[in-house]
């Protein structure tokens, strides 16, 4: 299998580096440890790919992944001993800039997911865009691998094993799980009266 990746912000990793400088200097609270002690010559970033998002309204009026939003771009930050943050840049008036630190799982999931993918052998001499697809509000997120007769989603961190187990799905397969559970939560939403849960 192999990768290909959208062409990169041209300033992107530019932007980056004063968000990873001060990471690397931090030790306090909320730092990652594995970040906060990685060797600042060893860390590195992978190519970029971009996020793209379904809304729940997306899902339960049976929108596919062509109407997902172009979000985010991604790089895995790599530490001493693998992947140790993902580093998001949003573009803001045709500009990007630094976004957000991800020191949770995303990044090893990412880089499992993609371990998953390399050795199933229905992928082997295929060759995909690497994306990422997150639904928010079902706390979901999935490896996109996207070519143009075939799209593979494999759920990662933070997506709960009850909605999604960590395996190949197709497109139609991933959405037709997502979508019972947009309609629960999009149900819910609409009988609060507290506006707790939004609308």
């Amino acid at each position: 299998m192999q990768l290909t990746y959208p062409k990169a912000p041209a300033n992107g990793v530019q932007a980056l580096r004063p968000a990873l400088q001060a990471a690397l200097r931090q030790q306090g609270f909320g730092v990652n440890r594995r970040f906060a002690q990685a060797t600042p010559g060893n860390v590195s970033l992978s190519e970029p790919c971009r996020g793209y998002s379904l809304s729940l309204e997306d899902l339960v009026r049976g929108q596919g992944l062509t109407q997902a939003t172009a979000g985010d771009w991604h790089y895995l930050v790599f530490g001493d001993a693998g992947p140790i943050a993902d580093a998001q840049l949003a573009e803001v008036g045709g500009q990007v800039e630094f976004s957000a630190l991800n020191h949770g799982a995303l990044a090893a999931a990412t880089v499992n997911a993609l371990n998953l993918a390399e050795n199933t052998p229905h992928l082997q001499g295929r060759t995909y865009e690497l994306r990422l697809l997150f639904v928010s509000a079902l706390h979901v997120a999935a490896i996109w691998l996207h070519a143009r007769d075939e799209d593979v989603l494999i759920p990662i961190e933070p997506t709960s094993k009850h909605l999604a187990s960590t395996r190949l799905y197709s497109e139609t397969a991933l959405l037709a799980l997502l979508r019972a559970a947009a309609q629960q939560a999009k149900t819910a939403f609409d009988a609060d009266t507290t506006g707790l849960l939004g609308s």
